[in-house]
């Protein structure tokens, strides 16, 4: 986003301070440009003048944990979940957060809600698989993982973290066939988990 576009969008911002829309480009534009601060600040003043705005309220808790501040990203992720109960986006986001934070029965719930709603989808899918390996229950980890890509044959991150699983199973021949597989589709492997699969076959 070049600074030209910043500075039509910051006029009309200032020519129509009450506009809805006017916050929402213009945050998003300092969002791309990597203007976090500011970025942050224009959604804030969004949700002054709309506080049940849900969009605003899931981009700027989605802009907050990936600055690493997640203890004000939960809170607008309780927010948007409020607003909207049945949000599988603010689910899977609360989960998201409460991974970062450690607290893996907290990601867990909200991802098994969340997964209530779409049985299917393949990043929620590939999440939970992750929540499992951490638990050390690689049956229920693989298993997501394939349910992943049986609807998404290319989604990369499932024969990731099926590989993790593999190799923690002592399944080193599936390890290795996942991690190929994860490669050939451009997911950026480990290369500790690369090597120990190597080594270890």
């Amino acid at each position: 986003m070049d600074e030209k576009t910043i500075d039509v969008l910051e006029k009309e911002l200032k020519d129509n301070p009450k506009s809805i829309f006017a916050h929402h480009r213009l945050a998003l534009a300092y969002w791309r440009a990597g203007r976090i601060e500011d970025a942050a600040k224009v959604f804030k003043a969004l949700l002054e003048l709309d506080p049940s705005n849900f969009e605003a309220r899931i981009n700027l808790g989605t802009l907050l944990a990936q600055a690493g501040y997640l203890e004000p990203a939960k809170k607008q992720f309780e927010t948007a979940l409020n607003i909207y109960p049945s949000s599988t986006e603010a689910m899977v986001n609360l989960g998201l957060v409460y991974f970062h934070l450690g607290d893996l029965q907290k990601a867990k719930e909200y991802y098994e809600k969340a997964l209530e709603q779409r049985p299917s989808w393949p990043p929620l899918l590939v999440n939970l698989s992750t929540i499992y390996i951490e638990e050390g229950d690689l049956d229920k980890a693989i298993a997501l993982c394939q349910k992943a890509v049986e609807t998404d044959s290319e989604f990369s991150m499932a024969y990731n973290n099926m590989a993790v699983a593999y190799y923690q199973s002592g399944d080193i021949q599936k390890a290795k066939e996942a991690l190929e597989k994860a490669k050939s589709l451009g997911y950026p492997v480990n290369e500790d988990l690369e090597k120990a699969i190597r080594e270890a076959g």
